[in-house]
């Protein structure tokens, strides 16, 4: 509520006065500035974050006032009352640190995603999304497009961590990665800690590669093989095959098998990028192109799909 005189400032400051002497505290009110509760009264968090303390002492003030009898009994005007203050416009917190703030005081990011920036890097880098796999495992017949065991890479905000000791003595640690579709869990080893453990710190953006793992009627958990920064996960320039030539992924089915041609397809989605795959049909000599980006992971899969006899990079 924006009602009284004064400037853009009056809705957090009408909320102070009505609640003063009631249940407010300085945590409560700097609570519900940083959840974004008066983002509408058209100061940003920043300025009204630093002038919390001259409003609340202001209205501090006025009560004592009142109770030494300076104002008039029967409401004689505003007199006595300190005016509005004077509140320097600060920058605005950057969007990521206010969706921090959001998440750390509600639970929830209510302004937007910290993914969003991210959404293009994270399709280069051949991410799935983390919803997709979660659906995926949740239908009633079985998942469809992944399996128990299979490589995926994934990117999204490490939402917390925690390591504990194994019983050889080694470290690992359990994290929590999300991006705007869902939540999942991720396993790492100590061979993912040391492959880029220590980009997965509290609210880090990271693309992470490993493997799907089913177990005892859990929701899916990935267990990283690698751990990076989304900021460096833009794929590479195509590397030349032999002679300088770019490099090709080929497969050879021995005949268009349609549910073998789908699962091919949906790999291939997951990696997109400007490489060439060709599909070889042993039967008729007919050949399909597809672009993706040929990466360690998906050449894995798809030699543990058709035999690694049949998956070829030249």
């Amino acid at each position: 509520d924006e009602r009284g005189s004064g400037g853009p400032f009056t809705g957090l400051q009408d909320f102070c006065r009505r609640m003063a002497g009631k249940e407010l505290n300085r945590r409560a009110v700097e609570s519900l500035i940083r959840a974004g509760a008066f983002d509408s009264s058209g100061l940003n968090r920043r300025s009204m974050l630093s002038a919390l303390d001259m409003v609340l002492g202001g209205i501090a003030e006025d009560g004592r006032k009142n109770v030494a009898g300076q104002l008039d009994l029967f409401g004689g005007g505003d007199e006595g009352i300190s005016s509005e203050p004077e509140i320097p416009l600060l920058p605005e917190f950057s969007r990521s640190e206010l969706m921090n703030m959001e998440r750390e005081m509600t639970g929830l990011y209510l302004s937007g995603h910290p993914m969003d920036e991210y959404r293009a890097a994270a399709r280069a880098a051949g991410a799935v999304s983390i919803g997709s796999i979660l659906s995926d495992f949740a239908e009633e017949q079985g998942p469809a497009s992944f399996h128990d065991e299979q490589y995926v890479t994934v990117a999204g905000i490490v939402a917390h961590k925690r390591t504990r000791t194994t019983k050889n003595g080694s470290l690992m640690a359990y994290v929590q990665l999300e991006d705007d579709t869902g939540s999942i869990e991720l396993l790492c080893f100590q061979r993912a800690l040391d492959n880029g453990g220590e980009f997965a710190a509290d609210n880090a953006a990271v693309v992470v590669t490993g493997r799907i793992s089913v177990r005892d009627e859990k929701e899916p958990q990935i267990v990283a093989d690698s751990i990076r920064p989304i900021s460096e996960a833009a794929p590479q320039p195509d590397r030349p095959g032999a002679g300088g030539r770019p490099r090709r992924l080929w497969l050879r089915l021995a005949s268009a098998d349609a549910k073998l041609l789908r699962r091919i397809e949906l790999l291939q989605e997951m990696f997109p990028g400007r490489e060439q795959m060709i599909v070889y049909f042993a039967d008729t000599g007919r050949k399909l192109a597809a672009d993706c980006v040929i990466k360690d992971s998906l050449v894995r899969e798809l030699r543990e799909l058709l035999g690694g006899e049949n998956v070829k990079v030249v």
